[in-house]
């Protein structure tokens, strides 16, 4: 898989970035409508890094797959 960084604005309350609202990728800002899934990847190796993962819908209709990682603060698309 290829992943591309990305800029999200997201519904922070409690602990940091959890869902994200809207992104830019490509100088074009899309607007989410729906989280139509979530789910973390982190397994059983202490070394590796919290990614949280997220299919989202765009208020056009466009599905993108996007991630968080924790450690990194950072956002990336799924290309």
């Amino acid at each position: 898989m290829e992943y591309e960084k990305i800029e999200v604005s997201t519904r922070d309350e409690y602990k940091g970035a959890q869902e994200p609202l809207s992104f830019v990728w490509r100088g074009e800002k899309r607007f989410i409508s729906q989280i139509v899934d979530r789910w973390y990847e982190a397994g059983v190796d202490p070394t590796r890094m919290v990614m949280l993962y997220f299919r989202v819908k765009t208020r056009s209709g466009e599905i993108f797959l996007i991630r968080y990682h924790e450690f990194s603060r950072a956002w990336s698309i799924v290309l």
